[in-house]
């Protein structure tokens, strides 16, 4: 276990994530976290788990090389936002532990400041969440807080700024533009062979033809309200569907003020992630104007396509409630 001059924290700095699939943003990021902590231990943590999404820790790390992250710094986790895996390694009496993610995020669990259970590390009542908002003013050791940082988002390809969009994109790409792509998030496989074998990766876990599904909602017991939009977007609520909007309609701004037009017409016209998220919201506004005030069965999903309120059987009837 390191130890250190406790007077001075040391900085041991985790970038975790999802990675489906490690991609040239997330590598802007680490590099974004480098510059910032550039004394600092930092490392990627990322799972093995493929129940809901489907890259294994393998393939992950082999795309986060790919893209230049080294070996040893990319690391396989139970949890990213404990990452006891690393952090296990660190006196925590003496570890200023940092999290880093993308600004897009900002609106994504865990955040800061709140009492979620993934970094609660047995605070009691009354005490301030373990997870706090990254200052520079009276730094922590880990056995009492950990911090998270916001960076700059980056983006790569077509305007892309996520592996949601990569997953979506990818199955109707044309073999020049996947080619393409590959080469940008991955400057490492520097020759045709290796960028050939990147593209028959994504091409056996992506898929070649497009997944799509019907907007759908679940009124978690927990969370509240989460949509889950059409074509493999993942889990939302209504605000961070309204923020990742906002964001995406901001770089369509500076998109036209640059006169990047080509760019413009594949984030307005052919990439599916803003028809989604904003189908996503008029589906969610219709159901719950068609839903009023009654209860929503709790835990189970709907399409909020169909049918009509009251024929429904994931609706509760709020009459027969006591």
């Amino acid at each position: 276990m390191k130890k250190q001059d406790p007077l001075k924290l040391e900085k041991l700095v985790i970038v975790p994530g999802g990675y489906h699939p490690f991609h040239a943003g997330h590598m802007a990021l680490y590099n974004a976290a480098r510059e910032e902590f550039s004394s600092a231990e930092i490392y990627v943590a990322a799972t093995d788990d493929v129940s809901d999404r489907p890259f294994p820790f393998r393939i992950k790390k082999f795309l986060a090389q790919q893209a230049g992250i080294p070996g040893n710094r990319f690391m396989q986790v139970k949890s990213p936002f404990r990452a006891e895996e690393i952090t296990q390694h660190f006196d925590p009496k003496v570890t200023q532990l940092i999290f880093v993610r993308s600004d897009k995020d900002r609106n994504q669990n865990p955040q800061p400041g709140s009492a979620d259970q993934i970094v609660t590390r047995g605070a009691r009542k009354g005490q301030a969440p373990y997870l706090q908002l990254y200052t520079r003013n009276d730094p922590k050791p880990m056995k009492d807080h950990a911090y998270i940082i916001y960076l700059r988002t980056e983006l790569f390809g077509p305007g892309m700024s996520s592996a949601t969009e990569v997953r979506a994109k990818w199955p109707g790409m044309s073999e020049e533009e996947k080619t393409s792509l590959v080469t940008e998030m991955y400057p490492l496989a520097d020759t045709d062979a290796k960028v050939a074998k990147i593209v028959e990766i994504l091409d056996t876990i992506l898929g070649k033809k497009p997944i799509t599904t019907e907007a759908r909602l679940v009124n978690d017991p927990d969370a509240g309200h989460r949509i889950i939009p059409d074509g493999g977007m993942g889990t939302w609520n209504e605000a961070s569907i309204v923020s990742r909007l906002a964001e995406k309609f901001k770089g369509m701004v500076d998109l036209v003020k640059d006169k990047n037009y080509v760019n413009l017409q594949y984030v307005l016209y052919i990439n599916p992630v803003v028809k989604s998220l904003v189908d996503a919201l008029a589906e969610y506004k219709r159901f719950m104007e068609k839903q009023g005030r009654r209860p929503i069965a709790k835990g189970r999903e709907i399409n909020m396509g169909i049918p009509p309120v009251n024929e429904n059987p994931d609706y509760v009837n709020e009459g027969k409630m006591k």
